[in-house]
């Protein structure tokens, strides 16, 4: 004789598993464990000088991993990043127009700057340090300077994830940052662990300290402020994982993927009216969850034993109907359908559009922008809906955008070049989207 096999809480599968039933109980996606809600500073004994970066000092590869497992996490920073990057970055001179009465903004046309701008491995700074803002809202940007030690030769950064701030100093300044890729487990006495000095960027002697100092290699701290951190900023979007939305997301996939393998066999669907059982049980308002639940799977133990088996061969269903005796109305009788018209009812897909509109908010991007999210509403926006929300979010970059190129106000002050051009400025280059009166060439802008 068959059993009945329960895929959970709410489908159960009877009758040799031709028959899925639905109990009416929503679908457990069980405890979420949620991560901590900030990176903390945690005091350690033993001398130990880093400063942990979240309590096992794992956050950023915990964030790697949820992003990993994300369809959608990836690419919406990924978009962030491109965006933040725009075309290309080039100086100019904020100068004051007495003919207008306003400052205006006129390109430096000078062979070093454009170089060092120009340079490949300054290119790959904007990308790299781009991506570690949106994932940590901390990039770790590396100065070097030439062997004469008067310029900056070079601007990269290093792997968020792979660096951890020393402990701060009675002063509160952070002197070190230590890199590994082996984190939580390396230390910072460990043999792969690479030490370097840490420019002060609150200190008003910063570059007379990096120019007489025989080191070569420096990290820039840089990152977005968040209320309360120490060490570590917490990015805006680390929330979709701390209220447990990256979990739910992720366990939609996984659910789905179980259901369909375990009722791809299934004939039929018998879907229980909700308001069936108190019709049936009348004590069932006092029952506990537990004991409804037992009682319903003993109604399907009751109902498989009648259908499997060879003596019973050929029986159907038994679907009892009658009056509520106390409302003296029809018991909702349940309903039976062949499981194809029940395969494409999109189940979960409102659960999945849901955390994917979290998600949204969450990093900030308007859907018009990347697509909609998963679910039955598939509109993108139209063309103008596209521009302006894209105008908009050009328009909130450029706080982010000072970030990333505070560094390189650094080096200008360092090698020199904020001396000689007196309102130096840096500025992004990007394309401004037209509307289809205006022609087809797109206009490049600078903000």
């Amino acid at each position: 004789m068959g059993k009945v096999e329960h895929i959970d809480n709410r489908f159960s599968l009877i009758g040799d598993g031709q028959v899925l039933v639905d109990i009416g109980d929503p679908l457990n996606l069980g405890e979420i464990k949620k991560q901590p809600a900030t990176p903390i500073k945690k005091e350690e004994g033993g001398g130990d000088d880093i400063a942990p970066w979240g309590e096992d000092n794992d956050f950023p590869q915990r964030v790697i991993s949820v992003v990993e497992s994300s369809t959608e996490i990836a690419p919406l920073l990924d978009w962030q990043a491109r965006a933040m990057q725009g075309r290309e970055v080039i100086a100019v001179q904020r100068v004051y127009d007495d003919s207008s009465g306003k400052f205006v903004e006129r390109a430096i046309n000078d062979e070093e700057i454009d170089d060092f701008l120009q340079d490949t491995t300054t290119k790959r700074y904007m990308r790299e340090s781009s991506i570690d803002f949106f994932y940590f809202w901390n990039p770790f940007p590396e100065l070097i300077k030439n062997i004469k030690g008067d310029k900056i030769a070079y601007i990269g950064t290093q792997d968020a994830s792979f660096c951890r701030w020393s402990k701060q100093n009675k002063a509160g300044i952070i002197e070190k940052c230590y890199v590994n890729a082996n984190w939580p487990d390396a230390k910072a006495s460990d043999k792969e662990t690479i030490v370097y000095p840490v420019i002060d960027p609150y200190s008003t002697e910063r570059i007379e300290t990096v120019r007489q100092s025989k080191e070569q290699r420096w990290i820039y701290p840089i990152s977005y402020p968040s209320p309360g951190k120490v060490y570590y900023q917490l990015a805006k979007w680390h929330g979709f994982i701390v209220a447990g939305w990256a979990e739910i997301a992720r366990s939609i996939p996984q659910a789905k993927k179980s259901m369909m393998k375990r009722v791809l066999s299934a004939k039929y669907v018998v879907r229980i009216p909700i308001n069936y059982w108190p019709a049936v049980y009348p004590d069932w308002p006092k029952l506990s969850n537990d004991e409804k639940l037992t009682k319903k799977k003993l109604l399907l133990e009751n109902i498989n034993d009648q259908l499997t088996g060879s003596e019973n061969a050929g029986k159907t269903i038994m679907n009892e109907f009658g009056k509520d005796p106390i409302n003296n109305q029809d018991i909702p009788a349940w309903e039976i359908k062949e499981i194809e018209s029940t395969q494409k009812s999109g189940e979960h897909l409102e659960d999945s559009r849901e955390a994917s509109e979290h998600l949204m908010r969450a990093v900030g991007v308007d859907p018009t922008l990347v697509g909609d999210g998963p679910g039955k509403k598939m509109g993108g926006g139209s063309g103008s809906d596209k521009r302006v929300a894209f105008n908009i979010y050009v328009a909130l970059l450029q706080a982010y955008r000072d970030v990333i190129l505070e560094p390189l106000y650094f080096i200008a002050e360092y090698n020199g070049w904020r001396k000689k051009y007196k309102g130096l400025k840096f500025k992004t280059v990007e394309v401004e989207l037209q509307t289809l009166d205006q022609g087809s060439t797109a206009k490049e802008t600078a903000n």
